[in-house]
């Protein structure tokens, strides 16, 4: 499986895309006058005129239309600028894709600082249980799950489904898919945290590597926080992914640049997981 990870605006999710979603999973019809009111942007018109003239009254759910897919994908995933006509589309957002097992695996990292992440079994272990019952205050794990905090006023796995995941029941709090968003506050008091998590997971590692004292530790932490743009070339192998220890040193650069960025800028973010994409790259 693979994990998608974009910045997005959520002026444009909160008042024209989720109104919109909570519509269409009653009747779809409604639902896609309501974005082509808003909406400005000629090539996601046309998809979601097609879509409106060639699916009767059905709902989201189960919506089994090409049209409707590229359309989701542009609404959710490409970033939108207010104009005077209406909401226009332009490229995405620079984000992070990558494999969703290794981008987990470094997520409890980040959130847990009692994740045995060097123990190969006794992590893989800890990752399943999360899976099965994911903790919101491990705020980046729970958005990989695809759990959403706040719910959402429908059911977002019968808007988008890729892998088949979903769960929903407002009553509970409980609302999960193959897709999820954290709004611009969560995505601020994540950035405003990450230098001491980075810090952590970096003491952690020293403390395993003892008595070698690693002379890269303080120019890894430069990297992680954005102070340099490249990692440095390791002399001591950090161990929390073995002899890929490089990759996961450049893979936490990458996510944290990611919240650093969106906060910055004052955007959310969107998670998509799916099926693997041959040749992608991780950050891109």
């Amino acid at each position: 499986m693979e994990v998608v990870l974009r910045p997005t605006n959520d002026t444009f999710l909160t008042e024209v895309i989720f109104p919109a979603f909570a519509l269409g999973v009653v009747d779809a019809t409604p639902a896609l006058e309501r974005l082509l009111l808003n909406i400005a942007d000629e090539d996601t018109r046309v998809l979601l005129e097609l879509v409106l003239d060639n699916n009767g009254r059905e709902s989201f759910f189960g919506l089994d239309d090409p049209r409707w897919n590229q359309a989701l994908y542009r609404l959710l995933f490409f970033d939108w600028l207010k104009r005077d006509a209406g909401w226009v589309a332009t490229e995405p957002f620079q984000g992070y894709a990558g494999r969703w097992e290794q981008t987990f695996h470094l997520a409890r990292m980040l959130d847990d600082p009692h994740y045995d992440y060097a123990d190969e079994e006794r992590a893989d272990h800890q990752r399943r249980s999360f899976w099965s019952s994911p903790r919101k205050e491990h705020g980046l794990s729970t958005l990989l799950c695809g759990v959403w905090d706040p719910v959402p006023r429908f059911p977002p796995d019968q808007v988008l489904t890729v892998e088949g995941h979903g769960q929903y029941s407002p009553a509970l709090g409980i609302a999960r898919a193959d897709w999820s968003w954290r709004p611009v506050l969560t995505v601020s008091r994540w950035a405003a945290k990450l230098p001491g998590m980075l810090s952590r997971v970096l003491e952690r590692e020293v403390k395993r590597l003892a008595p070698v004292d690693p002379p890269e530790r303080h120019e890894i932490l430069d990297y992680w926080l954005g102070r340099v743009d490249e990692p440095p070339i390791l002399a001591v192998s950090f161990s929390g992914l073995g002899a890929r220890s490089i990759d996961w040193i450049r893979d936490i650069g990458t996510l944290a640049r990611l919240i650093r960025q969106s906060a910055a800028q004052q955007q959310g973010m969107t998670v998509v997981l799916g099926k693997p994409n041959k040749g992608r790259d991780h950050g891109r």
